[in-house]
């Protein structure tokens, strides 16, 4: 009989995901408005290794969690098997090593983690203008994220996962003009969406509670 799950712990994880959420967005915020609208040089990126690591345990909870009645499509199935299996080398070009673990870890924070991000990909695109802070209005003079489509398959969301794990990394030591915008805002959105979704969650939760 498997362990039972102490919500004390899965709300930890769900506070820790909020928390990387808001940091990684407010950090992309800080570095487009320095770099691209008020043309500073920025000196440094607060390190975005939390959002990396956020990411990298969604794809595991993704791992874990797939079967095979997600999808019919024998072609998508076998897509995401060399996915998972055998392309592992754009981490290699980026220099991130795939170090085997000391000892197995206990699942729980990589389904967490790929709830949240799920959840966050399917929102984005409904997210209420007023959360929407996306700073390059004169490249996206949109005040929704309505034009980022929502995955609709397993592929597609490993797809987005992979291209924001991307833009983060790339983040981290690039100048923002050599990120391309789009990637650039479907990652910020991305954030954006999970801080979103997990502040109402918060507050309703704090709001039963007290």
């Amino acid at each position: 009989m498997g362990r039972a799950w102490d919500t004390g712990e899965v709300l930890m994880h769900f506070v820790a995901v909020r928390n990387v959420a808001t940091a990684t967005r407010e950090a992309l915020s800080e570095a487009i408005l320095q770099e691209l609208v008020y043309h500073i040089r920025r000196r440094s990126l607060p390190s975005l290794q939390d959002a990396l690591q956020y990411l990298a345990e969604a794809r595991e909870g993704f791992t874990l969690t797939m079967r095979t009645e997600a999808s019919r499509d024998i072609r998508e199935w076998s897509y995401l098997l060399n996915k998972l299996l055998t392309d592992w080398t754009w981490l290699q070009e980026v220099g991130i090593d795939l170090a085997l673990p000391e000892q197995v870890e206990r699942v729980g924070r990589q389904l967490v983690a790929f709830a949240m991000a799920t959840i966050a990909l399917a929102i984005t695109p409904e997210l209420p203008r007023e959360a929407v802070t996306f700073p390059l209005r004169h490249i996206f003079p949109s005040h929704t994220y309505a034009d980022i489509p929502a995955p609709r398959s397993p592929a597609e969301i490993w797809d987005r996962l992979e291209e924001i794990e991307q833009v983060i990394y790339r983040a981290g030591i690039k100048p923002m003009s050599e990120l391309p915008p789009s990637p650039l805002r479907r990652a910020y959105a991305f954030f954006e969406a999970n801080a979103w979704v997990a502040d109402q969650h918060l507050s309703r939760f704090w709001g039963k509670a007290s």
